[in-house]
């Protein structure tokens, strides 16, 4: 088994973890953008140093800013392209962050609501990271908050948000990147942040169908460690094989997000890395025999749903009880 990276840095734990309730419990809003918010308000108090807030209908902006949201402990809030809201505005106004980190383009988030959003950040005021397409924007991103000689830097497909997202956790709470590649490409762009930030092993999520074994092998010119696949044969049983990889028996928690949407995975994931959580995919309507069978071992103490019914049954949700140890 590779080593737990996941637990090599030390992250305080989220605001709300003490509230939050034993058992089997789900965190839901009318729709992804109050879902956004509830998560939020569930887990961070007023005064956030930063807030990060991106697309709620693109996902490849913010697959690179999760892990950075945990890392510092800081909230991912939804948006839409012309309009912050009212959920998010309310969350805003209660979070006070001294400031806004806008990820991506102004296609994604347009000028207008960046300069709305200025009335809720404090003097650190709003900026935008972006870049020319996904991969820019992700090595902007990683650039912004990474010092060279990360321990690990994790690469994933810019083509599907399920590897990353089951991932942030693990990356937030080491401290380390996650780069965006081409299915059979190395972008030129991500072959210059790994080259900064000279990692001490890279790790490839997801099989030959995400990521071709060609560019694993370019890879290997980028450290001096070894260059693993945390895979399995599809989505459910590589977010099995991420969370086999990091946590030990016993978690807190275990945060549990639909396969099929990103974006209540996307706010949830900086949650569950300051806590020490992993992030695990179900379907809408099942439990994946792989999930169940990590769920078992990880013996967790809580099960957070992400997302409402309509995303996640309640079926499924009351199927999670029979896990909680």
């Amino acid at each position: 088994m590779p080593s737990q990276i996941g637990a090599d840095r030390s992250v305080p734990p989220a605001a709300g973890v003490e509230r939050w309730a034993a058992g089997v419990e789900r965190w839901a809003g009318a729709d992804r953008y109050a879902t956004s918010a509830a998560i939020s308000e569930r887990s961070f108090h007023p005064g956030v140093s930063v807030a990060y807030v991106t697309s709620g209908l693109v996902f490849t902006d913010a697959l690179s800013g999760a892990p950075v949201a945990a890392r510092s402990g800081s909230p991912v809030l939804l948006v839409r392209p012309d309009a912050i809201p009212s959920a998010i505005a309310t969350e805003l106004e209660r979070l006070r962050p001294s400031r806004i980190v806008v990820l991506g383009g102004s296609n994604s988030v347009s000028v207008e609501v960046e300069h709305a959003l200025t009335r809720f950040a404090g003097d650190g005021g709003v900026v935008r990271i972006d870049g020319v397409d996904r991969f820019d924007a992700s090595a902007a991103i990683s650039r912004s908050a990474f010092a060279p000689g990360v321990k690990v830097a994790f690469i994933t497909s810019g083509r599907k948000f399920t590897d990353a997202l089951s991932v942030a956790p693990v990356a937030g709470r080491g401290g380390n990147p996650v780069l965006l590649v081409e299915h059979e490409s190395l972008p030129g762009v991500i072959a210059t942040e790994l080259r900064r930030l000279r990692p001490g092993r890279i790790v490839v999520l997801g099989g030959n169908g995400s990521v071709r074994d060609s560019v694993v092998d370019q890879l290997r010119q980028f450290t001096s460690g070894p260059v693993p696949r945390w895979a399995g044969s599809d989505r459910y049983e590589t977010s099995a094989a991420i969370s086999r990889a990091s946590f030990a028996p016993g978690v807190r928690v275990a945060f549990i997000a639909s396969g099929e949407v990103f974006s209540d995975a996307l706010s949830g994931a900086p949650v569950a890395g300051v806590s020490g959580s992993p992030m695990l995919l179900v379907s809408p309507t099942r439990i994946p025999e792989s999930i169940r069978t990590e769920l078992a071992r990880l013996r967790p103490q809580r099960i957070v749903v992400l997302g409402g019914t309509s995303t996640i049954s309640a079926g499924v949700e009351a199927d999670l009880a029979a896990y909680v140890s």
